[in-house]
Order: structure tokens, then C-alpha cells, then sequence
């Protein structure tokens, strides 16, 4: 759970150079029937995703961390980097990438899970600004996917996990985004206003996509950052509304200017390592309903003392994630120290979990889909995705991994032999 991922054991940990490495990795794990995981950056909080235990081989890319700027401004990126590196590396040029929140949030996850943005209105997902994927099939043919060459699996790579080949770069968009990041907290008794003037913040998305924002209730207070993908022009009124507000205990992080780096940066102090699990919803925006998850989180936290921090958090989603527009994605967080904890606490963020899908039905405000990056191992992300949707993942994976190997030989993940 969080990085006990990396204290699995492996019988073997390997570590290719390039993309010719993993290929030959792939035909051994053939050859010898092995288990085996794929581990990017390692951040996936999911036990067994990015491990395998003491019988199987890990997979680790960490050494293809190459970074490439072309003359058009796409950047490859290998697969191992973190979107620290990605970030730090454009920033020279005053460029950003539609990635991750946090440094030490792997590329390749983050990409092939969708990719929930900080600015998801304005370039939509993370995996929408992938141009090209350098993939390792199961036969160890090395092919690249995109919109003219093996589109169907270019189409597949965004958002379907890793149930089609090992991904060893990404070809990615970069832009010149410079941003204004603010991060202040307030008093939890105060939650009624801050939910309502997030709802208005919302609002606010649909008509000007360069605003972003998220806000975390935790025990002991509420956090909001706000960041805007203009520094050149004056932020929204809908901003100055949060720091009126009479439960405002601080301005963390004051107002800072810069590229994507400096909003990452920015958050990276606010999530300090611990043992961690995460779960998802979307839902649709209701300032009704985000009375009553409110309440529901309150009364969930007093009877799960095990879990020493539950919280949740509301990110707004892009149109393109679920294709209906004024929707929230919403994930829960659980934290605590001690490992003896580890099945209480996956026990307790599901009673918060599933507590909360009843109350999105009961309210009206439920949909189907679920953000690969945010959910649990236990939740049915491409069911969501709609029968379409999954049929032709299915018939993707069918075409590149007719033998289905990477859905019996690998150790876990958010994999189509699960449906």
C-alpha cells in the first residue's frame, strides 16, 4: 500500500536500457512462464500493480529516462521519468506538459490511465496530448502506435492500462503555459461556504477553461488550490471569492508565477509520505449533495480509528473524461502508519467509498465512469468506460496479444481479464 509497492520482494528485478532490453525480457518471462510486473515511477498505490512478490520479475523502466525536445516542440519521453523530470527539463524552455500534481508521479501511469491534468478544460487529459507510444508487444516486436500507424492501439494506450504491450516512450504535446498557483486552507466548520463557493468556482470552468483548481477535506481543515493557465491576465472573481470567505485560516502557498513546475512544486510539500490508499467516484456537481458526502465523510471518520487520516477530495473533471459536462471527480484518501492497520484501513476508505455511490444514486448525481489513476484494485474501471468502449479494447488486445499474455502472465493491474 503507497510505496510498500517497492517493498514487495521479486525473485528478479530487471532493468532495461531501451526498448530492445524489454523485448528481450518479454521472450525470458515467455520462455519461462514467469510472473511479472511493470514498474514506472512506483507510485501506484495499488498492492501487486507495479510488484509481484518473491515468485515473479519485476519489470522496472526506471532507466529509460530519456528526454528529447523536437524541433516542433514535442518532447519524447522514456518511459521511466518521473513528471518532476518531464517538468524540470521544459521548464528551461518555458514550456509545460499536460501531466501529473506531483513530481514523483510516474509518466507512464499517469498517461496510460487517462491523466487527470490540473487544467483538464483547457487540453483535456494527459493521454489526449500523447502524439506517439513506442511499444513492446508480446511477441517482443517493436511498434509504434499512432494516429496513422496501429491507430486502433493508439486509441486503446489512452486510458486502457497495460493490457496491450509495455509502453517505452510517450511523444507528448508541450505549450507555454505559465500559471498562477495560490494554496490557502480553511477551518473545517466552515465547509458549508467553502463547498459553495467551490461549486461557483466550477461554474466558472465551463466558460474560461484555464481555470483549475482542487480542494481536500481532511480532519483537521479544508485545502483549495487554485491555479490559472493565463499569468498574463487577471485571475477570476471566483478566486477572490475563497480568500473573503470568513473561515480562511491562511494563504499557504502565496500567489506564485511559472510553468507547470512551479504549480507542482507548489503541491509537493502537501503530501508528505505515509502509508496511503486511494478510491474514486464521479459524480455531478450538487452543492446539496456535497452537504451530505460532507456529513457522510464525518460520520464515516469517527468509527474507523485505524484510518488515521481519511479525507476526500474534489477534482473538477474535463467533458472529455466523461463526456457530460459540469462533472466532479472525486477521490478518498486513506493514511496511516503502522502496516498491522493495512486491511482495516482498505476496509474503511470502501465504507466511505461505497457509502458515497449510494448517496450520488439517491441524489441523482452518479455516473458510471472511474479515473484508472484514483481507484482502488477492488473497483471496476473499464466497466465504466461502456460496453462499446470495452469491446473494443477487447478487440484491440485481441488483435496485438492473441495469446492473451499480458492478462496471464502479468501480476495485476486494472486488466481486461477482470471484467
Amino acid at each position: 500500500m503507497a510505496s510498500s509497492n517497492c517493498w514487495l520482494p521479486a525473485a528478479c528485478f530487471v532493468r532495461p536500457a531501451d526498448a530492445n532490453g524489454v523485448a528481450q525480457v518479454l521472450r525470458v518471462v515467455k520462455k519461462t512462464g514467469a510472473r511479472f510486473a511493470v514498474r514506472g515511477g512506483g507510485q501506484n498505490f495499488n498492492p501487486g500493480f507495479s510488484s509481484v512478490g518473491g515468485y515473479g520479475i519485476v519489470l522496472d523502466l526506471q532507466d529509460l529516462n530519456s528526454l528529447y525536445l523536437d524541433s516542433d516542440k514535442s518532447l519524447q519521453v522514456g518511459a521511466g521519468n518521473t513528471w518532476g523530470n518531464v517538468f524540470r527539463f521544459l521548464d528551461q524552455s518555458g514550456l509545460s506538459a499536460i501531466g501529473g500534481r506531483q513530481n514523483n508521479v510516474g509518466v507512464s501511469g499517469f498517461l496510460l490511465g487517462g491523466g487527470m491534468p490540473a487544467f483538464p478544460n483547457l487540453h483535456g487529459l494527459g493521454a489526449d496530448n500523447v502524439k506517439n507510444f513506442e511499444v513492446v508487444l508480446s511477441d517482443a516486436t517493436i511498434v509504434n502506435a499512432n494516429a496513422y500507424e496501429n491507430a486502433d492501439l493508439y486509441l486503446a494506450l489512452k486510458g486502457g492500462g497495460s493490457n496491450f504491450g509495455v509502453v517505452t516512450r510517450f511523444d507528448i504535446a508541450t505549450y507555454p503555459i505559465m500559471t498562477e498557483t495560490t494554496i490557502a486552507t480553511f477551518r473545517l466548520d466552515g465547509y458549508r461556504e467553502v463547498l459553495w463557493t467551490a461549486v461557483q468556482a466550477q461554474e466558472a470552468m465551463e466558460e474560461d477553461p484555464r481555470i483549475g483548481m482542487f480542494l481536500t477535506v481532511n480532519p483537521g481543515f479544508i485545502a483549495v488550490g487554485l491555479f490559472y493557465a493565463d499569468a498574463k491576465i487577471e485571475r477570476p472573481q471566483v478566486f477572490e471569492s475563497f480568500f473573503k470567505l470568513k473561515s480562511l485560516i491562511q494563504i499557504v502557498v502565496p500567489t506564485a508565477t511559472g510553468t507547470i513546475k512551479t504549480l507542482v512544486n507548489a503541491i509537493g510539500p502537501l503530501t508528505p509520505p505515509t502509508r496511503r490508499l486511494t478510491s474514486t467516484v464521479t459524480t455531478k456537481v450538487s452543492y446539496d449533495f456535497y452537504l451530505a458526502v460532507h456529513q457522510f465523510w464525518l460520520d464515516t471518520a469517527k468509527t474507523q480509528p485505524q484510518v488515521e487520516s481519511l479525507s476526500y477530495n474534489i477534482q473538477p473533471a474535463s467533458p472529455a473524461t466523461a463526456q457530460i459536462g459540469k462533472d466532479r471527480g472525486w477521490s478518498f484518501v486513506a493514511e496511516w502508519s503502522d502496516s498491522v492497520n493495512d486491511e482495516r484501513a482498505s476496509q474503511g476508505l470502501d465504507v466511505l467509498q461505497q457509502g458515497i455511490v449510494r448517496l450520488a444514486r439517491e441524489y441523482g448525481q452518479s455516473l458510471d465512469f472511474l479515473s484508472m489513476n484514483a481507484a482502488k484494485f477492488s473497483q471496476n474501471v473499464l466497466g465504466g468506460y461502456g460496453q462499446e468502449n470495452v469491446a473494443r479494447l477487447i478487440n484491440t488486445a485481441a488483435k496485438y496479444d492473441p495469446e492473451g499474455f499480458f492478462q496471464t502472465h502479468q501480476n495485476d493491474g486494472f486488466l481486461l481479464r477482470h471484467l
